[in-house]
C-alpha cells in the first residue's frame, strides 16, 4: 500500500503498519470500510507523530533564523569593539581577518555560520539536532548578554568619575 494523501499532500507516516491495520474493513461494524474507535485512536495517535517530527522541523528552522540573527549582533558588536579599540580578538583566524579589513570579518563569519547551519538543516528532523541547535542558540544568546555587559561597562568607563563608573556597572 502507498503513501495515503490528506488534505491532498502525502503523508509517509512512521507507523506505517498502524496506518494500513486501521485502514481494514472492521470486522465488528455492518459497514464495510468503517474504522472501529479503537483503531480511529491508533491512526490518530501515527498522524499526532507525524505531526510533532514535523514540527521539530520548523523548530529547528525558527532556532537557526535565532541563531543567524544573534551571529549578525556578534558581528556588528566585534567590528564596533575592534574600531574602538576595545577589543583583542583571541581567535587568530578572526585576527587576521580583522587585520585585513571589515569585509573580510563579514565574509569570514558569514561563511562559519552558512557551513555551520547546513547540517543543522540538513538533520532538522532529528531530536538530537533540535538540542544541538537550542544550546548553540544559547550559547549566542549569553554572548549577546556579555556584548551588552560590556558597552555598559565601557560607557560607564568613559564617564568622568571612574569610582561612580565601578559603581554603576557592579549595581552596588
Amino acid at each position: 500500500m502507498g503513501p495515503r494523501m490528506y488534505r491532498s499532500t502525502p503523508v509517509f507516516s512512521l507507523h506505517a503498519a498502524a496506518d494500513t491495520y486501521a485502514m481494514a474493513p472492521s470486522s465488528s461494524s455492518t459497514v464495510a470500510g468503517s474504522i472501529t474507535p479503537a483503531l480511529t485512536r491508533r491512526l490518530w495517535y501515527a498522524q499526532w507523530i507525524d505531526w510533532i517530527v514535523e514540527a521539530r522541523s520548523h523548530r529547528v528552522i525558527l532556532l537557526v533564523m535565532g541563531i543567524w540573527l544573534l551571529n549578525g549582533f556578534d558581528l556588528i558588536f566585534t567590528i564596533l569593539a575592534h574600531q574602538q579599540g576595545m577589543l583583542q580578538e583571541e581567535n587568530p583566524i578572526a585576527r587576521l581577518m580583522l587585520s585585513y579589513g571589515t569585509p573580510s570579518i563579514v565574509l569570514f563569519k558569514i561563511g562559519l555560520v552558512l557551513i555551520g547551519s547546513y547540517p543543522l538543516l540538513r538533520f532538522r528532523t532529528a531530536r538530537i539536532t533540535e538540542l544541538g541547535t537550542l544550546v548553540i542558540l544559547v550559547a549566542y544568546a549569553l554572548l549577546a548578554v556579555h556584548w551588552s555587559e560590556c558597552y555598559e561597562l565601557y560607557a560607564a568607563s568613559i564617564s568622568h568619575d571612574p569610582n561612580l563608573a565601578e559603581l554603576n556597572v557592579l549595581g552596588n
